[in-house]
């Protein structure tokens, strides 16, 4: 993300989680114009936040994305687990 990116700025998740709501991704991927718009989204206070994978410090693969840089995305599947 720039540096002057005003997505940094934010310091409430809840506020950001619903800023992201009907925001659309764009890639481009050999080519072709690839677009999504975000439908739904979750937003926890980390390690914590007894609901967030990373509470109590926890670091796997999985979850190292939640101790990336800002602006990398966590996307957890869970289709079928209920």
């Amino acid at each position: 993300m720039p540096e002057h990116d005003p997505w940094r700025a934010l310091d409430d998740v809840e506020r950001g989680a619903r800023a992201l709501l009907g925001q659309t991704l764009v890639r481009v991927l050999d080519g072709e114009r690839l677009a999504v718009r975000i439908v739904e989204t979750e937003a926890y206070l980390g390690v914590e936040d007894k609901a967030a994978h990373s509470y109590g410090g926890r670091r796997t693969t999985r979850t190292e994305p939640m101790y990336g840089a800002a602006g990398t995305s966590y996307v957890y599947f869970t289709y079928g687990m209920h």
